[in-house]
This record gives structure tokens, sequence and C-alpha cells, in this order.
């Protein structure tokens, strides 16, 4: 995967800048860019970002992994996918590995504390539900329903983070 150094380095100033900004304003930047993407999925599909615009969405992609645990519907964008199979996978391999990164990091910067696994322990019950639910889901729709589903959980996401924002 070519794109890792530029995952590595926008996940650890990711990180960084999740360690320095307020959770409003990250909130809005990344809903704001979530609505965007989404967007483009919707009315614009078809539509190939040039190179150079597909790494700058990578690195952005691991800036948003840094700050928020989560790049994939900036990698989604920046990277061309056979199928939607390829797609998880890769989303998968690249969620795992990136926030291995971030852990570390935020261990490194003094900002992990034994509380906070304490009060999200239970998060691990919902993902391996939604893990289960999405593959369910994902065998049995066509890959241009499973995108336009993707783009409108993603803009949902967006409006989550924008309202966070504000109040």
């Amino acid at each position: 995967f070519s794109a890792s150094p530029l995952c590595l380095i926008g996940t650890i100033f990711g990180v960084f800048i999740f360690s320095k900004l307020s959770v409003e304003t990250l909130s809005l930047i990344f809903g704001i860019l979530l609505i965007l993407l989404s967007i483009k999925i919707i009315l614009f599909d078809k539509y190939v970002f040039p190179k150079f615009f597909k790494s700058k969405l990578i690195f952005i992609g691991g800036i948003a992994q840094g700050a928020f645990g989560t790049g994939g519907p900036f990698f989604a964008n920046a990277l061309n996918f056979k199928n939607k199979s390829n797609l998880r996978t890769t989303l998968a391999a690249l969620f795992v590995t990136f926030n291995v990164v971030r852990i570390a990091q935020l261990g490194y910067q003094g900002e992990l504390k034994a509380e906070f696994f304490l009060k999200i322990w239970w998060v691990i019950i919902p993902i391996i539900f939604a893990i289960r639910l999405g593959h369910a889901m994902h065998l049995r729709i066509s890959e241009d329903n499973f995108k336009k589903g993707i783009a409108i959980m993603t803009i949902f996401a967006g409006i989550k983070f924008l309202s966070k924002a504000f109040y």
C-alpha cells in the first residue's frame, strides 16, 4: 500500500491536533469534510479525483485517523477499489494499523489514562454488532447501493459532528 507513509504522517499530525484543538473545532472541521465527501459520492460518484488531490485526501484521512480514530471516508474516496470487499478489507487494515499508532502516540504524550478505557470498555459490544451487521448487509447489497448507503450514513455522521460543534 503505497499511501502508507502519507497515512502515517497524517496520523501522527492528527494525534497532535487532537491534543491541541477543542472538541468543537475538530467536530466542525470533520463534520464539514464528511458532508462534502458524501455529496461527492451521491452526486458525482463517477468523477475520479486527480492524482495530486488523491494524495491530499490520503493525508487528510491520516489526520482524521489520528484526530478521530477513523479516516475511512477520506481513504475510500482517494483510493480506487475494485469492489466493496476490497474496500472493507483495506479500511479494516488501515483502521487497526493506524489506531495502534494513535494509541501508542497518545500513550507517549501521556494522554491515555486508565479511566478513559474504563469509560469506553462497553463500546466493543456495539462495534462487534455493527461489524456483523455490516458484513451481512455487504453480502446482500449491490455495489452501487452499498456506496449510496455509506454516503447517507456519512452525511448523518457529518451532521452529528456539526451539531456537536455548536451544542
